[in-house]
């Protein structure tokens, strides 16, 4: 039994090993032997060739197809080309500055004073490295320069140009201006207003404007020959100033006035309180006074104005705004020791626009850089639609008259028949007025009128 089975099994193997042997004798008539042994010697692969095919058209008939099978072309391997990493996308050199400055929180300098005009430039001058150039104060500067242009006084001539009527109103026009004289008050206004520029340009603060800064023509000292009236020629435009009050004549204001924040009840010109009504803004003010008391942040200076405030209307009354024609003049005026063209509050006044003369008085001071305002009374008077926030007259061509040393020995409110005919003889004394000239009468919008009259307003 085992002698078969060993039989059996060497039988299987010899079969076995004689396939192999057939196999490997009939491989040799074929190309792999020849491509195995290239192989293994680490000879290249042959270069496989590829033939470009293109579609040529022959005009000749095409030759008969062939029987033989066409060839087929393999496309030899390339590597791939393309990467999967995003495009690189690199700012311009150097960068592109914004065509608009950006929104948000700022102010140009531009709008620190209406009317002026800017020409501002950025200048990078080559320097040293960094490291050195940031200790250096003049290497990140800032230079500021306000170029502004300073006006002389006006003469007689100049002064025509902006009121042709002049010489038609006073026909005494072309004597007075050969006597006139600048006031030295003309240089020191304007040396309040350069000073006020300097100190705020050097924060970048709120500038005095163009309208402000050019506000006064001329201020001129002239004596009148003959009388020896002196006069102040004060030549301006009109802006408007709605201050004052008095219980006695006005026992009662509106809710915006006693509101305000901004509104000064006291002027310059006032007079002993005649009568007993309260003064409608002292509650006001007392309770205003007793904020401030309070007010631990409140300086010294603003509780001493308050209180003195409150001294003056218990015990002073004063001129109204917008029932009084009067005129504000700086406290500049105050400045020098020459009296004698000095004005006061008090002192008459005639106001000249254009053909049309205003009796006034002067009734305050304003800041010591500023002229030409009015009340809001001498204001409407010379231009109806005129405003607390609207001045009737833009231009430099409003003329005022005052007359130093003309008020009356006492004070007190405006008596009016007297303000109209004491301005006639003042004028009367600078050689009159011409024919051509309209003296405007003033009249007394708060007087009780008279019995069985009715209660229209005047003038």
């Amino acid at each position: 039994m085992n002698k078969r089975r060993r039989f059996a099994r060497g039988a299987w193997f010899r079969s076995a090993v004689l396939l192999l042997l057939a196999f490997a004798v009939g491989s040799l008539y074929t190309p792999y032997p020849a491509e195995l042994v290239k192989a293994l010697r680490g000879a290249s692969p042959k270069p496989t060739i590829v033939r470009e095919i293109r579609e040529v058209k022959v005009p000749v008939e095409a030759p008969a197809p062939s029987s033989e099978p066409p060839v087929k072309v393999v496309p030899a391997w390339q590597p791939e080309s393309h990467f999967a990493m995003p495009t690189i996308e690199l700012p311009p050199f150097p960068p592109a500055l914004p065509e608009r400055v950006e929104t948000g929180r700022f102010e140009h300098i531009n709008s620190i004073a209406p009317g002026l005009n800017l020409h501002s430039s950025v200048v990078f001058r080559p320097g040293s490295t960094a490291a050195a150039d940031r200790k250096l104060k003049e290497a990140y500067m800032v230079k500021l320069e306000l170029q502004l242009l300073q006006p002389h006084a006006a003469n007689g001539e100049e002064l025509c140009a902006l009121n042709p009527e002049l010489p038609t109103v006073l026909p005494a026009y072309e004597e007075l201006m050969r006597g006139a004289q600048v006031s030295p008050w003309f240089a020191a206004l304007y040396r309040h207003k350069q000073n006020r520029i300097r100190k705020t340009a050097a924060t970048l603060d709120k500038l005095l404007d163009r309208h402000n800064f050019y506000d006064t023509d001329t201020i001129l000292q002239i004596e009148a020959p003959g009388s020896g009236r002196r006069l102040l020629w004060l030549q301006a435009d009109m802006d408007v100033v709605s201050d004052g009050s008095d219980g006695d004549r006005l026992p009662t204001m509106p809710e915006k006035v006693l509101k305000s924040d901004y509104y000064q009840p006291t002027t310059s010109y006032r007079w002993k309180k005649l009568g007993k009504t309260p003064n409608p803004l002292l509650e006001v003010w007392i309770a205003r006074l007793e904020k401030l008391r309070k007010d631990k942040s409140a300086s010294k200076e603003a509780i001493e104005r308050a209180r003195a405030t409150v001294f003056d209307l218990k015990n002073c009354s004063f001129l109204l705004a917008e029932y009084d024609p009067f005129i504000v003049i700086p406290l500049t005026f105050k400045e020098g020791k020459d009296d004698r063209f000095r004005p006061r509050p008090g002192d008459y006044a005639a106001v000249v626009v254009g053909k049309v003369v205003y009796p006034a008085i002067v009734g305050d001071y304003g800041p010591n850089f500023k002229t030409g305002e009015a009340s809001l009374r001498l204001a409407k008077l010379v231009n109806e639609r005129a405003t607390s926030l609207a001045r009737p007259v833009s231009d430099l061509s409003v003329s005022y008259l005052i007359f130093p040393g003309s008020k009356e020995p006492t004070d007190g409110p405006i008596d009016y028949p007297r303000l109209n005919s004491r301005c006639r003889e003042l004028l009367q004394e600078l050689g009159g007025l011409g024919e051509g000239a309209e003296f405007r009468e003033v009249q007394d919008l708060l007087a009780p009128p008279p019995a069985g009259a009715g209660s229209g307003a005047g003038s």
